[in-house]
């Protein structure tokens, strides 16, 4: 609309004026529409590309090979879970086996080794109601009498205040002689 054109129709300045003002912001406001619209149609086509590529690059993927790697990715993750449970269970199973054996005295480190590894070929069962193992400290009793060698007794054991050796001082092998009644060495 033209100034012009509404001055031709006989109206006042003032009139003119005021209709131009609102045919300004009539103007503005469709301008602002505009470039919305046309903000959010280039947005929506963006989306659209990006979804053809998307939905393109999924149909270029091997969907046989995505499942195998999947399937290999849980395997590996089932075998993982499993050895550290494994690894779990076999030190719980440890701790028992030393808590079992650690009041028992024995006669050396290898006697220890080799009853414990007669132990655990044994596979008693933990019983976790008793925290015992079933039917264990009957075959260590067992054990103990069947080679008492390799625990300590429980009654103690002697200790040498001198070495109980040979001695090779002559003058107490003659002071022994002497005290059983027999002549003195000649050497």
């Amino acid at each position: 609309m033209k100034r012009e054109f509404l001055e031709g129709l006989g109206l006042s300045k003032e009139n003119v004026d005021s209709i131009m003002a609102e045919y300004g912001k009539s103007v503005q406001t469709l301008s602002d529409t505009q470039k919305s619209l046309e903000k959010e149609r280039d947005d929506l086509k963006s989306q659209v590309d990006n979804a053809s590529k998307e939905i393109q690059s999924y149909k270029d993927m091997d969907i046989e090979s995505i499942k195998k790697s999947a399937a290999d990715w849980e395997t590996k993750y089932n075998d993982l879970m499993k050895s550290q449970e494994e690894a779990r269970n076999k030190e719980i199973r440890n701790t028992r086996v030393n808590d079992f054996f650690k009041d028992v005295k024995f006669s050396s480190e290898s006697a220890k080794a080799g009853v414990i590894s007669q132990f655990n070929q044994k596979e008693f069962k933990y019983d976790e109601a008793s925290n015992k193992f079933q039917g264990a400290n009957e075959w260590l009793e067992e054990m103990k009498k069947n080679d008492a060698g390799a625990f300590l007794s429980d009654v103690a054991n002697p200790t040498y205040t001198t070495n109980p050796g040979n001695s090779n001082d002559s003058a107490s092998a003659d002071a022994l002689r002497e005290a059983m009644g027999l002549s003195p060495e000649t050497k």
